[in-house]
């Protein structure tokens, strides 16, 4: 069974942006850090520019750009 993938959520000839998924139990255990250097490796030997994106308040997430030296472009706030 799968606990953590990481895919292409936006793609194109020159970069592509990570998306992460991990099941609730297995969150905190270092799954999605390895799903999201074998997707980022993966998009370098491609050529292209690996981008990150998350939430402004999900520092776990922040962490895994920082510490994969991904190019942390944004994040995105909600109001409600």
């Amino acid at each position: 069974m799968a606990v953590s993938v990481c895919f292409s959520a936006r793609s194109s000839d020159k970069a592509a942006e990570a998306g992460v998924e991990t099941l609730k139990d297995y969150r905190g255990k270092g799954y999605a850090m390895r799903v999201t250097s074998s997707w980022a490796q993966a998009i370098r030997r491609s050529g292209r520019i690996p981008l990150y994106s998350t939430s402004w308040d999900n520092y776990s997430s922040q962490s895994i750009a920082k510490r994969l030296r991904l190019h942390f472009y944004g994040t995105d706030i909600s109001i409600y």
